[in-house]
C-alpha cells in the first residue's frame, strides 16, 4: 500500500468498520437501546462488513498483518451475526482473535500513543472473550434485574472499547493529513 490516496481509502474503510462495531457494541450495552429497530443494526452491520471487504483487499495484496487482522474481525464479526448457531459463535471468536491479534501487533510495531493504544484494544478484546464466554457458561450469582443488565451489559462496554481505540490507530494516516493541513494552515495565517 504505497499509493497515499489508497492508504487514506483503507484507512478510511477500516475506521468506519471498527466504528460501526464498536458504536455496536455501546448501544448493545446499553439497558435502554433495546427497541433500537433490528434494519439499523442490520444496515450498519452491512455497512461495516463492506467497509471491512474493502480493507481486506488490499491487506492481502500488501500483506499488511495489522489491517489483515483488523479486516478479518470486523469481517467475522459481520458475518456472525447474521449466522445463528455454532458457525456464528465460531466467527464471534475469530473476530475476537483477529482484534487481539491486531493489538498485539500494534505493541510490537508502534511506539508511544499508539502502543498504548494497542495495549488497550488487546487487553479490552481478551477481556470481552473471556467475560462471554462467562456469561454464556456460568449462571448468574443473582437473578435481580438491576444485577442481570450489569452483567450482561460488560461484554459490549469491552466490545466498544476494543473497538474505539482500534478506531484511532487505523485512523492514524487520516489524522497525519489533518494534522499536515492545519500546520500549513497555522503558518500561513496572517493573526496568530
Amino acid at each position: 500500500m504505497q499509493d497515499i490516496t489508497g492508504v487514506r481509502v483503507v484507512s478510511a474503510a477500516a475506521t468506519v468498520a471498527a466504528l460501526v462495531f464498536g458504536v455496536r457494541g455501546l448501544v448493545g450495552s446499553l439497558p435502554f437501546a433495546f427497541g433500537l429497530p433490528q434494519s439499523v443494526l442490520l444496515a450498519a452491520t452491512v455497512i461495516g462488513g463492506l467497509a471491512g471487504l474493502v480493507v481486506l483487499v488490499p491487506a492481502v495484496r500488501a500483506r499488511d498483518r495489522r489491517a489483515l487482522a483488523i479486516a478479518v474481525s470486523v469481517l467475522a464479526f459481520a458475518l456472525a451475526w447474521g449466522v445463528p448457531g455454532p458457525v456464528g459463535s465460531a466467527l464471534y471468536f475469530v473476530a475476537q482473535a483477529a482484534l487481539v491479534a491486531f493489538g498485539l501487533l500494534t505493541v510490537w510495531t508502534a511506539h508511544g500513543a499508539q502502543r498504548t493504544l494497542g495495549w488497550i484494544v488487546t487487553v479490552a478484546a481478551a477481556l470481552w472473550f473471556v467475560v462471554g464466554l462467562l456469561t454464556q457458561t456460568v449462571p448468574p450469582l443473582s437473578t435481580s434485574q438491576e444485577f442481570l443488565v450489569v452483567v450482561y451489559a460488560i461484554p459490549g462496554l469491552l466490545q466498544a472499547v476494543a473497538y474505539l481505540a482500534a478506531v484511532v490507530l487505523v485512523a492514524v494516516p487520516l489524522l497525519r493529513t489533518l494534522g499536515a493541513g492545519a500546520g500549513r494552515l497555522w503558518d500561513s495565517a496572517e493573526v496568530r
